[in-house]
């Protein structure tokens, strides 16, 4: 993925094409993901195996047949628009539900237990919830409750969100729909995804019910209701715990990294929008930016309400001092690293939201108090 920037040499002599995932098990490198998979079964057979057994060996083909075919469908839909690629698409992911409703001691495709089947739908199911909500408004995954012509793909995604191991790769439906297209060439938006979209991207609440963003506190859950919430996660002040602690241990990293935000642009740039590993940060504006932050951190533990003495002390100050445009220049730091907060590579889902909405209740005081 040359789109977010070039790889070390130490990773071209891996890897000479540059593509992941890689892995080097005892002095020998692996370039594909199915045959790390099967490295992995072969090398630890004292672990459960994740194999189909002898008699499940020919549904597990039928499925991975159907896994490759539900894969084309999504990509072309999502990348060349239309009705009749919709329609396709439509009628592979019903398959996925078919299939699912006819294993007798599911929810997973060859049973009670997690398989090599599952591994290979789980990243293209991910994706493709996320992505046809925010390019084309079509909904698969819903909250807790809610009707669904998928109810076995659902229930499938719950017993997945059980799974340690899935947990800590399950990403959030922000990341996903800003990765894919510099991936794929670009995708498609179409009819009845633009309020996802802005929910998604924290611009406004899905539901109508209220004229802030999604990304704006107080937070409402499952992001206006469009991506069910982690209850595994734990609870809203776990997730504020969590991202506090990831945002102070590598403070020191942050503050220059959103410091880009106000520095110059690299050279030469990448398709990926939100990537830019050439960029120069602002080290002017660095102060400022650490000390907001560490307001967000205290404001993430206490609340907003015993911090707004020190946001409005803090604000003052670098309005009366910086003016106008070394304002702008920090609002434009911590929007930078806002719009970057990756899932699960910095955070998971509830905390990721809550910095995000952190972030901006520092950022709407410094808007307030230069306008």
């Amino acid at each position: 993925m040359r789109c977010y920037g070039e790889k070390p040499d130490s990773f071209k002599r891996l890897q000479p094409g540059g593509q992941i995932p890689v892995a080097t098990i005892d002095g020998t490198t692996l370039r594909q993901s199915n045959d790390i998979l099967y490295a992995l079964e072969e090398l630890f057979p004292n672990h459960k195996t994740m194999m189909p057994s002898d008699s499940q060996r020919s549904t597990a083909q039928e499925f991975l047949r159907l896994e490759r075919q539900f894969f084309s469908a999504w990509m072309y839909w999502l990348t060349q628009g239309g009705q009749s690629s919709k329609s396709n698409f439509s009628t592979s992911l019903q398959e996925v539900e078919e299939a699912l409703k006819k294993v007798k001691d599911g929810p997973f495709f060859l049973g009670k237990d997690i398989s090599i089947v599952d591994v290979q739908f789980a990243p293209f199911l991910e994706r493709t919830v996320a992505s046809l909500l925010y390019y084309k408004g079509f909904k698969i995954r819903v909250p807790p409750g809610e009707t669904t012509p998928y109810p076995a793909i659902n229930k499938w995604f719950d017993a997945m969100e059980k799974l340690p191991s899935y947990q800590v790769t399950k990403s959030d439906y922000y990341t996903h729909c800003w990765d894919l297209p510099p991936q794929l060439g670009g995708c498609i938006s179409e009819a009845g995804g633009q309020p996802f979209e802005a929910a998604i991207n924290g611009i406004k609440s899905v539901t109508g019910s209220r004229t802030i963003g999604s990304w704006e506190l107080p937070l409402e859950r499952h992001n206006g209701g469009i991506e069910p919430d982690w209850e595994w996660a734990g609870d809203e002040d776990t997730a504020k715990r969590e991202a506090t602690e990831r945002l102070s241990a590598n403070h020191v990293a942050i503050v220059q990294f959103a410091a880009r935000g106000a520095g110059t642009k690299g050279f030469p740039g990448y398709g990926a929008p939100l990537s830019d590993p050439n960029a120069t940060p602002n080290k002017d504006v660095q102060p400022a930016v650490d000390h907001m932050l560490r307001l967000v951190c205290l404001a993430l533990l206490n609340g907003t309400s015993p911090n707004e003495k020190e946001l409005d002390a803090a604000v003052d100050v670098i309005v009366t001092k910086g003016g106008k445009e070394f304002v702008g220049a920090v609002v434009a730091s911590l929007s930078y690293l806002r719009d970057r907060v990756g899932v699960p590579r910095d955070m998971k889902l509830p905390a990721a939201r809550q910095l995000r909405a952190h972030l901006n209740w520092a950022i709407g005081s410094l808007l307030t108090k230069v306008e």
